[in-house]
């Protein structure tokens, strides 16, 4: 897992070759309509809005086939954390590339500004609130895994 702040992008580019091209595509999402936008080399990105959910009632999702780029546009968010290892499989979804686990996590404020970039061994809750609920706006860059 990387969190960090959009400013810092540029070091986090030899992660991967399309790491550039998902971070670009940021930089223009701002003003777009919620939904999922195709972008080149086999990436797609989805704008998402909504209200976040109880941090307890989320299972930890993982993905064998992407690496998550998730950027705050507004509002924020508590994101959960774990390693996969360390936790308890729920379901598989492998046409979806969805796992869900469940178990313990960490968790993270995210606010507008900050991204964070989820490998396939991190389980992660995104949009979750601890007390209050919370609008928030974000991106999400799917990145396909080099195996």
């Amino acid at each position: 897992m990387v969190i960090d702040r959009i400013e810092e992008q540029e070091r986090y580019y030899p992660l991967h070759p399309d790491m550039e091209i998902a971070f670009a595509f940021l930089a223009e999402a701002a003003d777009l309509e919620p939904g999922r936008y195709e972008l080149e080399n086999g990436l797609f990105a989805s704008i998402h809005e909504g209200e976040t959910t109880q941090i307890n009632e989320l299972n930890l999702e993982a993905h064998k086939k992407y690496i998550d780029l998730q950027y705050c546009l507004s509002g924020g968010e508590r994101m959960g954390w774990a390693h996969i290892q360390e936790l308890n499989p729920v379901s598989e979804d492998e046409e979806r590339d969805l796992y869900m686990y469940s178990g313990k996590s960490t968790a993270l404020s995210i606010r507008p500004g900050m991204f964070y970039i989820m490998f396939p061994s991190d389980g992660h809750k995104a949009g979750a609130h601890n007390e209050f609920p919370k609008h928030y706006r974000k991106v999400v860059v799917k990145i396909p895994v080099i195996e």
